[in-house]
């Protein structure tokens, strides 16, 4: 009887979320590597996976040699729905710095990738931000060009920025108190960070702030950041910002936008568990009504890495699905997107025991992530 009623309550979830019935479409889930390290220590970590106007899909990230502690932004591209990659070519290397937090906007045809590049070692004092486009699907990249950020230490942007209804570039942001007032932080675990978002409205080139989003809550580990950090964020069906926030507590935060970015609600607990690890956001292609989120669902540890579906803009979730985890090693920043067929496309580093990291990729569909595991 419990079994019984077990499956009429998951077939009423698939049709809250604006699915099929049980049955009507085959779960399937597989997983691979984007690249794994080459060498021990090679480390691989922060990736953002978007899908261009072309219909490949193209995911960038950070590459530190195990050697040397530069690290440099880089890509590669998928022409079969994530399936397979290419060799990663370098985008963004500013010599004698540390490239990592990429993120990526598709704006059309043109493609642009963003780092936030610091001093070695880093004093978490003054970061910049770095810019390269493409206008032919990746094929030629600008040279990186030094884009003016408002604040000194600009952090928390590995995302997927967005291009929204009314043309408007939107990048999601943070930046650190300690720094901005001349008195910079020793380590992660004493930055206190705002969040935010960076408007544009000449195609990247300059960027306005809009938000001041802060929390004061206790934070459960010294290693944790104060505040609010590397900011989530995806245009409802409505027309509303919906934005998840990385925290120190137990919990993932979230804002809501009414006005295309310019104002945001305070930020209050979200549903979904969440400990000093960021989330991603996607919309659904084919059932637009719906999003998507993968987030490391846990209290405490960045694993596992869970997916789960919303279709009343965040408010509530279906009940989460693992697509990674480990005994102790991260399973964590992760991204996701959709192939043109519609098959949801993630991304995340993995750690591995000698300390170096794998970009990983899965490959699933909607079915997979409702059903009864």
């Amino acid at each position: 009887m419990m079994r019984e009623t077990f499956i009429v309550a998951l077939a009423l979830l698939q049709i809250a979320v604006g699915g099929r019935a049980p049955g009507e479409e085959k779960p399937f889930f597989e997983t691979g590597a984007v690249r794994e390290a080459a060498s021990p220590g090679e480390r691989h970590a922060y990736p953002v996976i978007a899908r261009t106007a072309g219909g490949q899909l193209l995911t960038v990230w950070t590459m530190m040699d195990a050697e040397k502690r530069d690290g440099r932004i880089v890509g590669a591209f998928s022409r079969d729905g994530g399936r397979t990659w290419s060799e990663p070519v370098t985008l963004i290397d500013i010599p004698g710095k540390m490239d990592a937090d990429p993120s990526i906007i598709i704006d059309g045809r043109r493609i642009l990738v963003y780092s936030t590049t610091v001093e070695i070692p880093n004093r978490i004092e003054r970061s910049e931000v770095w810019m390269t486009v493409s206008e032919d699907e990746g094929r030629q990249w600008s040279a990186p060009l030094r884009i003016e950020m408002p604040y000194k230490y600009v952090v928390g942007k590995r995302h997927l920025g967005l291009k929204l209804r009314d043309g408007t570039l939107i990048m999601p942001f943070s930046w650190d108190l300690w720094a901005e007032a001349g008195t910079p932080a020793r380590t992660e675990g004493e930055m206190d960070l705002k969040s935010g978002v960076l408007l544009s409205t000449d195609g990247g080139l300059t960027w306005t702030p809009h938000g001041d989003l802060h929390i004061f809550e206790r934070k459960v580990h010294p290693g944790a950041i104060w505040g609010v950090d590397e900011p989530a964020i995806v245009e409802l069906a409505n027309g509303e910002l919906y934005m998840l926030l990385r925290t120190g507590t137990e919990w993932l935060y979230e804002s809501r936008s009414p006005d295309g970015g310019r104002t945001w609600t305070p930020p209050v607990r979200s549903p979904l568990l969440g400990h000093n690890s960021p989330a991603a956001l996607w919309r659904l292609d084919q059932n637009p009504h719906e999003i998507i989120v993968i987030w490391n669902n846990s209290p405490r540890h960045r694993y596992p890495l869970t997916v789960a579906l919303s279709a009343d803009g965040g408010r509530s979730w279906s009940r989460p699905k693992i697509v990674a985890t480990s005994d102790g090693p991260q399973v964590s920043y992760p991204g996701i997107t959709q192939a043109p067929d519609g098959t949801f496309v993630a991304v995340w580093q993995q750690q591995r025991p000698d300390g170096g990291r794998d970009i990983r990729w899965a490959r699933f569909n909607r079915a997979w992530v409702l059903v009864d595991p």
